[in-house]
This record gives C-alpha cells, sequence and structure tokens, in this order.
C-alpha cells in the first residue's frame, strides 16, 4: 500500500511553540491570554500589519525554531505499524525553499528534513522511510501532481483546499485530518486523530502493533503481552519477558482528545515519590512521549472488593505520608492535580461545564434531557446558591493558600490499589496527580462510585482527616459545605458515557468488542440519580452543621 501524507500540522505538531516562538521574538507579550495556533493567528491578523506579521512567524516557526516542533500525537504509532507492515510512506508537502521575510534565508525544507532525521523517520527500525521518498512542491498544484504520480492508495492531509483541485486523483483515498471536526462532507473522509486515521487504513490495533511500539522501551528482544481489560480510560497491558521479567505497559488516551499531560504527570510523580520514599508504588522505568506508552513495574496482586479496617489503615498511612511530603516539598516544581478544586468558585465552574456538554447532547436521550431538565438542575440551583453562605471567604474565589494543599493522586480509592499476597498495599494510577485542596481527596475518596465502603469505614476516614487537618481551622467547615457540591460533580461524571469521545475511550481501553453503550448509558443514569440523592442529604446536613457553628 501507497500512503502519502502531508507534513505541515499533518505530522509536524505547532499548538506550543507558535506561542513560545513569539513571545521570544516579541511578536506578543508573555501575559498574552490565547493559547494554540488558531487564536493566535487570528489575533495577529487583527492588529496592523497583521498577515506580514503572521507571515514572518510562520517562516521562524517552520525555519529557524523547527526543532521546538512536536509530532502530532498518534502519528508515531502509525508510522511504525506501517513500517512493521512494510507499506510505503510519501511525505508530499507544499512548502517553499525560504519563509516569507527571513532575512537569515533559512532553508525550510532543510530544517524539516533535519528535525525528520532527529525523530528517527529514517531509521530502520523505528519508521523506516526512504529520505527520497520526502518531497517539496512550491505549489499546491505540484503537490497534486506528485501525489498522482506516486500513485497513493491514500493522502492525508489538514488543509481540504488540497482535495479541491481539479486534477487530485480520483483513484486516491482522501482523509482530511480535522482536530476540531465541525463538518461531514460526502466526497472527504474527516477524521479528527491519527488513531482514527489508523484504525481506517490499517484496522484495530493489534498486540502485535503493542509490542512492535514497546521494544523502543523495553530492553529484551523476546517478550509478550496481554491487554487486562476494564482499567478506565487508558489501555494496560502486562509485558512478559523470555525470562519471566513482568512490566505495566500504558498506553495512555489519545492528547488530541485529552490535552493532560497523563503520562508525563504519572512517570515523573512516581519517580518523586520514591525518591522521597513512598515506596508502595510502581516504579518508573521507560516512557515515550511521541508513542505516548509508559512502562512501569509490575504489581503483582489482587483487587480490593471488600476493604477491612487494617486495609483503610493503609490508606491513611499513605495520606498521611503524602501530607508531610507535601509540607516540606517544593511547591513550585509539580503542578495542580487534574480537575483540582482550590475555590468553591472553581468547583462550580466545573459542574457547570459539564453541565453544559450533556445539555448540548441531552436532545438525543429522552431520559438524560428528563433528568436534567427535572432533577438535576432544579436541586443544582438549590446547592449552588446555599453552598456561597457555607463556604470560608478565604477560597470562595481565590485559590486555596498552597501550605493548605496536598499532593493527592486525585483519582483516589480502593479501585486503584492493589494488594499483595502479604497484605499490604500498593497504590496505582498517578496520571491525574498534583495539588490539590485535601477536601476533595477526602470527599472524592468516599462519593467515587467504584468504591464500596461500610459506614463504619466511612466514619473512620472522616474521623482520622479531620484530624489530620486539623491545623486548618477552615476544613471541616469547608467539607461541610462542598459534600453537596462534589455529590453533585459525581452525577455529571458518570454521565459522561452520554459523550461520544468519553464512549469510545472507554470502549477502546476495555478492549470489549460487543460493548452496549446503551445499558451502559443507563446504568450511569441511575447512578446520577443516586447522586443527586446524595447531594440533597448532605445539604440538610451542611444547614443543621453551619447551625452548630453559630451557635458555638
Amino acid at each position: 500500500m501507497n500512503i502519502g501524507i502531508d507534513f505541515d500540522n499533518t505530522i509536524a505538531w505547532y499548538e506550543t511553540l507558535f506561542r513560545a516562538v513569539a513571545v521570544n521574538e516579541e511578536i506578543i507579550n508573555g501575559n498574552w491570554k490565547g493559547s494554540g495556533k488558531t487564536e493566535l493567528r487570528n489575533y495577529l491578523r487583527d492588529q496592523p500589519n497583521g498577515e506580514k506579521t503572521w507571515m514572518r512567524l510562520q517562516g521562524l516557526v517552520y525555519g529557524k525554531h523547527m526543532h521546538g516542533a512536536e509530532m502530532m500525537p498518534g502519528v508515531a504509532n502509525f508510522l511504525m505499524s506501517c513500517n512493521m507492515r512494510k507499506h510505503k510512506i510519501y511525505i508530499v508537502s507544499h512548502k517553499t525553499e525560504y519563509g516569507h521575510f527571513d532575512p537569515e534565508k533559512i532553508s525550510l525544507r532543510f530544517k524539516a528534513l533535519e528535525w525528520m532525521e532527529t525523530k528517527h523517520f529514517f531509521d530502520p527500525e523505528y519508521f523506516g522511510m526512504i529520505k527520497e521518498n520526502v518531497f517539496f512542491a512550491d505549489t499546491r498544484e505540484e503537490k497534486v501532481k506528485k501525489i498522482e504520480q506516486l500513485k497513493c492508495d491514500w493522502f492525508i492531509d489538514d488543509l481540504p483546499e488540497v482535495f479541491e483541485e481539479n486534477n487530485f486523483p480520483s483513484n486516491t483515498g482522501k482523509i482530511l485530518f480535522e482536530s476540531n471536526k465541525h463538518e461531514s462532507r460526502q466526497d472527504l473522509i474527516i477524521l479528527e486523530s491519527w488513531r482514527k486515521i489508523s484504525e481506517k487504513i490499517l484496522g484495530k490495533i493489534t498486540n502485535t502493533d503493542v509490542i512492535g511500539w514497546s521494544k523502543r522501551l523495553i530492553a529484551e528482544s523476546n517478550f509478550y503481552i496481554e491487554k487486562i481489560p476494564g482499567r478506565g480510560n487508558s489501555s494496560i497491558y502486562k509485558a512478559i519477558t523470555s525470562d519471566r521479567k513482568i512490566y505495566a505497559l500504558k498506553y495512555y488516551p489519545d492528547r488530541l482528545s485529552d490535552r493532560r499531560e497523563r503520562l508525563n504527570t504519572e512517570f515523573q510523580s512516581l519517580q518523586m515519590l520514591h525518591e522521597n520514599n513512598i515506596n508502595n508504588v510502581p516504579k518508573s522505568i521507560e516512557k515515550s512521549e511521541s508513542l505516548n506508552l509508559g512502562l512501569y513495574e509490575w504489581i503483582d496482586g489482587v483487587n480490593i472488593n471488600e476493604p477491612s479496617i487494617n486495609d483503610l489503615g493503609q490508606v491513611i498511612d499513605f495520606v498521611e505520608n503524602l501530607y508531610s511530603l507535601s509540607q516540606i516539598i517544593d511547591k513550585n516544581n509539580i503542578g495542580l492535580a487534574s480537575e483540582a478544586c482550590l475555590s468553591v468558585n472553581e468547583l462550580i465552574n466545573q459542574i457547570e461545564k459539564r453541565l453544559l456538554k450533556l445539555k448540548q447532547v441531552s436532545d438525543d436521550f429522552l431520559e438524560l434531557s428528563k433528568f436534567l431538565d427535572a432533577t438535576f438542575e432544579p436541586l443544582w440551583r438549590k446547592v449552588r446558591d446555599e453552598t456561597f453562605s457555607f463556604w470560608s471567604i478565604e477560597s470562595l474565589h481565590n485559590s486555596l493558600p498552597k501550605e493548605k494543599q496536598i499532593l493527592s493522586p486525585s483519582d483516589f480509592g480502593f479501585h486503584n490499589i492493589i494488594k499483595l499476597s502479604n497484605g499490604t498495599l500498593s497504590f496505582i494510577d498517578f496520571d491525574y496527580f498534583g495539588w490539590d485542596d485535601p477536601v476533595k481527596l477526602t470527599a472524592d475518596f468516599i462519593l467515587h462510585p467504584a468504591m464500596n465502603l461500610s459506614l463504619e469505614l466511612k466514619e473512620k476516614w472522616n474521623e482520622v482527616m479531620l484530624k489530620l487537618f486539623s491545623k486548618d481551622q477552615q476544613y471541616e467547615m469547608r467539607l461541610n459545605a462542598a459534600m453537596p457540591l462534589y455529590a453533585m460533580r459525581w452525577s455529571m461524571i458518570v454521565l459522561n458515557e452520554y459523550l461520544p469521545i468519553f464512549a469510545e475511550h472507554r470502549k477502546e481501553a476495555q478492549g470489549v468488542e460487543n460493548y452496549n453503550l446503551e445499558k451502559s448509558q443507563n446504568i450511569q443514569l441511575d447512578k446520577a440519580k443516586y447522586y443527586c440523592e446524595i447531594a440533597q442529604k448532605t445539604a440538610l446536613q451542611s444547614k443543621y452543621i453551619k447551625r452548630q457553628f453559630s451557635n458555638a
């Protein structure tokens, strides 16, 4: 099979580079609040001589600063899988020799080839391309003519204008790579990620693909893998070498649909914890950012379905160790936990953003629409308004002070804990790790839908957390005010199954071919109703506790 691919914004990714170069060259101020190439382009074009400025910036990015470009998420996996299948890859780019308004006359084509060499494009063990199969064209017409000469079975480009050329070959499949898919066209296949492009051209990801990718991470040449089903949004594989070494291989969600740096966050946080003698977590071994893969120590044990008081004791010890570490570690070297809630404003905004997303799809789901209109929204307005009167002024609008925050795994509970044969616990899944309010950690541990805590364990957990965070005089009041909000937040989270992208991730990660989406949605809707009942109960408790505080 002959597969042709465009280069800029299809293979090479400039999403963060344009802003960085614009700041470095003093084209924009470092305080500019925008992000991404498209937003920056629109901003510059609105300025005096904006088109000229934008063209100059393009020349700088594609030339002098080309080394800072990333690979488009998922393209490395696709190219490596094509190499394993012996498909021919051609890169055909509409790229002039020199950039506009470039006094240094740096060859954009040379810089592109240099970048490809650093990314292993011409290495037989990686992408296995031939340098002579990279073509640059001065015009779009010349580009289309080259595609025809190469007899490409498929061509992938981010610009629809290429496919609209009169002479575009009729026997070449057209794939428009559009990461912000807004339209459908009969003459084009429009796909928003390289994972989908790969599935369209090559079929489903196989174990052979994953083994080929992971040879960059595992030193042993002979190993096999087993996919572990039911692990959230990431795909987990057990890799076993010929000499019985065992690793956990994690393939993270596509970064185009989930912009969080999940691989780097987890890999680095586990390293940091081991460096600070918190060893009941897996060891980080190796990673590949371009392939979105992390290799970790395999933890051999069992899931905890009915936690005991001893199990809870070990969880509490772990939280106490995290809290102690939080007091002494350099706070500037670690980012916020995923969806951290450091103020009531942030918590409310998160819930309302989730509600808006669900409202946008609710017309297609009658029961979801009825639930949102009749149950969730009336209760939400009441809980939201009452919370403002309960919350301490310290973190009403502003972030909780750093000294009161804790290093949190964020997605924390027995669902992410493995019990070893000797009874000790090992804690896994740290791709959301970072700074957060201990109130969120406390509430989520109780409310998480994967938890199965008895009343005794819940009371013990609350009792110990209240004591652990007692230096924060506002902690207890903040927790009581927050519980209804976190229940409503979980009511929104469990309904993610109605969002198309989330449902696709879930199906892919679980490895279930006959995944029943409708059945799963109905189950999640029942959970959402349950969380609304919890929100009502905890809101009443919050009122009672507020009166006690007021009368004290």
